[in-house]
């Protein structure tokens, strides 16, 4: 007697065979291979993205920062009818291929220019760009001095960082240039060399992740100081 069709007995699922085990594994593994070294590669990319955007951020930033305190150089007598105490005769006080002290026409009460630099330094670790501020002092009489905050405990200073992420704390940032646009030679001007700065190059090369191979960023820019003409008058002949 014949059975029915849906009673009749039906071959077992013998499974997967050894080589179809192998090839499935070996696929599996292609595969999470490709997608692990697709998120790696998104990863680096991401990140290199980040720190190329930090390094240009910081850069920015410093130069609009150092530029716009540059631009303020100013001799002390073109402010006020006060006269200062023991300053120099030119807008630039001090110059080297890290750092640049001046006169600065920034917070001024009256009284008379602030004394400013922008120096290259180390500061944990870290190599920055800063920016320090000293205002006048009165001494009465219609005359201001600056304070020395090395001798004087209570001397005001002003400290702000303008970037941070430098490569190097000994590399060239200020080129000084003379009113014909010839580079005034020297890592550090002579006194003779100060009345002659007419505008200054800023070089900044930021580098927020060294070490791990990401590209630096370089910013360039010629700062004109709209003051410096003044320096004309006490050039040496």
């Amino acid at each position: 007697m014949t059975q029915p069709r849906d009673q009749q007995q039906r071959p077992l699922d013998e499974g997967m065979s050894l080589l179809e085990v192998l090839v499935a594994t070996a696929l599996f593994m292609v595969l999470t291979t490709m997608i692990t070294t697709v998120a790696i590669l998104g990863m680096r990319t991401s990140a290199g993205m980040a720190v190329r955007l930090d390094n240009s951020v910081q850069g920015d930033l410093g130069m609009a920062a150092a530029s716009k305190v540059l631009r303020t150089a100013v001799l002390p007598d073109q402010l006020d009818e006060q006269s200062c105490d023991d300053c120099a005769d030119t807008a630039i006080v001090q110059a080297t291929s890290t750092k640049v002290t001046f006169y600065a026409n920034i917070d001024n009460t009256g009284q008379g220019p602030s004394l400013t630099t922008l120096e290259v330094l180390t500061s944990g670790g870290n190599k920055i760009l800063r920016q320090t501020t000293i205002p006048p002092t009165p001494t009465g009489s219609g005359t201001y001095r600056f304070c020395n905050p090395t001798t004087e405990p209570t001397c005001v200073v002003r400290v702000r960082t303008l970037a941070r992420g430098l490569v190097s704390a000994t590399a060239t940032v200020f080129t000084y240039f003379d009113f014909d646009g010839r580079p005034i030679a020297g890592s550090a001007l002579a006194a003779t060399d100060l009345p002659r700065v007419s505008s200054i190059d800023v070089v900044l090369a930021v580098q927020t992740a060294p070490g791990r191979g990401y590209p630096t960023a370089t910013m360039i820019q010629r700062v004109r100081l709209p003051n410096a003409d003044i320096n004309l008058l006490v050039q040496p002949s």
